[in-house]
């Protein structure tokens, strides 16, 4: 991305701020753009909707907004509104990563804070698997997703508090060396959302914080990380799944209502709440973009809300982001900071984050230069809908001949699923050699200290000896999920409370590998086949068994990019399927060995 000077930045005169704002007239969301959003959520099948915000400073001192709603809030055909509240995923990274800053400007603080105060003088329990990262970890290289491990996501579970994860991070295998490269993190700002509760002597909650420090003193009145409230209100949206895998063309898949992604918490949030908790909406999010256009002033008091110094650090480029613009002559390479990308589209640069969440997507995307800000709410799963509406409403404030990013990505998700698709389509053998010491020795507890224990139970053929718990998998599986289980093909399962993937499956491929996917399960109201598969995209990837180098234990291996690594990290190599593997899952005492 194309770097801006913030010191520029930071100290615009408001002249230059309100000429550069005046030179774009009209209204943009007009029935053109009406039109256009109306045939896209058509062209993609979609039975949801949008919310749209369009945010410009008029040149006198005041603002121009434009909100508006479009298609479905809910599958009873509530209409979406600038009021509908919508949950805005990785877009709560920025409410983290201020409040964060918030506690580095308190001067109150003894000792003092600041964004290079490592890790473990402010968590005594934090600790990282690479002690050269455990011991340097910053605010600054959690913010920036430089820490040197993986996402790791399937490592939280939803019954986890913040502590207990900080608490596991310690067996997380590290994918690089510490500062090496950006690689995305949820974990790192689910630690950053316990810097209140560890730094404050009152030791608030990270969304009571938040809730008291930013959304109230911001007159953010709807805007909660409390699925409780949001629900209560009337106005939360429903998300909206496709039903096919993720080998298919999404187009053409039907979409149903699915639960909301995160339930638990309440008023003092959850585990995820620091990534990715927030629920908002047009409206209040409209006082958001002012803010960060006004660069930390409170648009409705005219102080000072955050320091202008903590929006330069987060908006600073710390690390680059590995994206290639080769395929788009539009966009630029982009560097990241805390919570904000920053890049360029058509000589406007930018400042941006994106949010994606099991049926939700948003984008709050703002040109300093320019004094203006889009934002757009999704409750769509399909991520190519947000992209095409908000490139197109981009261009029209601009005044720019509109791109068509419809089509693009069209083309896109069809090539994606073919390629998928192609990815794992290598037949099973039919002269497949069993795994070594046969299927029926691959049964029982496995563990892993960084995630958690299960049961791993063989589903096709069920043994007549399996256990209660494995004989009620096999039954949801057969009368659920039996499009994903192959006759023929030995295939073992388990459930945890794992985010974004309770069920996983396991289907013999040859010797002791095993293709490996895992998705939710989706209520569907239906008593013969009570859940639907709302797939985790782990298609492509694998899993290995072996034996464990220290304790001759029976193991497996995640492979393939389970972890998250990111783009361009290698493998793990080793002559080992325990070396080999992303995360190492070992047979718990009393399972059997080889």
């Amino acid at each position: 991305m194309r770097s801006l000077s913030l010191s520029t930045f930071f100290t615009f005169t408001p002249l230059l701020y309100f000429a550069t704002a005046q030179a774009i007239n009209g209204t943009v969301l007009n029935s053109d753009i009406d039109s256009f959003i109306a045939n896209v959520l058509a062209d993609w099948n979609s039975p949801a909707g949008l919310a749209v915000a369009v945010v410009r400073q008029d040149g006198q001192g005041g603002w121009t907004v434009e909100t508006k709603g479009y298609g479905n809030a809910k599958a009873d055909g509530t209409k979406v509104t600038p009021d509908t509240l919508f949950s805005i995923g990785s877009e709560s990274k920025l409410f983290n990563i201020l409040a964060t800053g918030l506690l580095i400007s308190n001067e109150s603080l003894s000792p003092p804070v600041t964004w290079t105060t490592k890790i473990a003088s402010i968590i005594p329990n934090w600790e990282l698997m690479d002690p050269i990262a455990s011991a340097g970890s910053a605010i600054m290289d959690l913010m920036s997703h430089r820490t040197g491990m993986p996402r790791h996501d399937l490592s939280i579970g939803s019954s986890q508090t913040v502590p207990d994860l900080i608490d596991h991070m310690k067996y997380l295998k590290p994918s690089t060396e510490f500062r090496e490269t950006f690689q995305y993190n949820n974990l790192m700002y689910i630690t950053l959302s316990y810097l209140p509760t560890a730094l404050l002597p009152s030791k608030p909650p990270f969304a009571q914080y938040v809730q008291e420090n930013i959304f109230d003193s911001l007159g953010m009145n709807a805007t909660t990380y409390s699925f409780a409230r949001a629900n209560a209100s009337g106005l939360l949206a429903d998300g909206f799944a496709r039903t096919s895998a993720v080998t298919q063309n999404p187009i053409n898949a039907s979409a149903l209502p699915i639960p909301f992604w995160f339930q638990a918490g309440g008023d003092e949030g959850n585990v995820a709440s620091g990534p990715g908790g927030v629920i908002s909406s047009a409206n209040d999010i409209v006082t958001w973009l002012k803010m960060l256009i006004l660069g930390g002033i409170n648009p409705a008091t005219n102080a000072t809300f955050v320091p202008a110094d903590v929006l330069e650090t987060v908006v600073s480029g710390i690390t680059v982001f590995p994206f290639t613009t080769d395929d788009y002559p539009e966009l630029s390479t982009s560097t990241y900071g805390g919570g904000q990308y920053k890049s360029n589209y058509r000589g406007h640069d930018l400042i941006e984050h994106g949010g994606d969440i099991e049926g939700f997507h948003a984008m709050f995307t703002r040109f300093p230069f320019d004094g203006a800000a889009v934002a757009v709410l999704a409750n769509d799963d399909l991520l190519y809908i947000r992209d095409i509406v908000r490139y197109r409403i981009i261009d029209e404030l601009f005044g720019l001949e509109p791109v068509d990013w419809n089509t693009r990505f069209q083309e896109v998700a069809v090539g994606t699923a073919l390629g998928t698709a192609a990815a794992v389509s290598t037949p099973r053998s039919v002269n497949a050699t069993p795994p070594t010491g046969g299927f029926a020795s691959l049964v029982g507890n496995y563990s892993n200290p960084g995630y958690t224990q299960f049961e791993l139970c063989l589903i096709t053929p069920t043994p007549t000896n399996a256990s209660d718990a494995c004989k009620e998998l096999s039954h949801t599986f057969n009368a659920s999920f039996s499009a994903r289980l192959t006759p023929g093909v030995p295939t073992f399962a388990w459930t945890w409370d794992r985010l974004g993937a309770p069920y996983m499956q396991i289907s013999h491929f040859d010797g002791d590998v095993f293709n490996l996917t895992g998705w939710t399960g989706i209520p569907t109201g239906n008593a013969s086949s009570p859940l639907w598969a709302y797939d985790a995209g782990l298609a492509g990837t694998i899993v290995e068994f072996g034996v464990s180098n220290g304790t001759g234990a029976v193991g497996f291996g995640f492979e393939g990019g389970v972890w998250g690594e990111g783009v361009d990290v290698p493998d793990p190599q080793g002559q080992t399927a325990e070396e080999r593997a992303e995360v190492w899952f070992e047979a718990v005492s009393g399972s059997r060995r080889r």
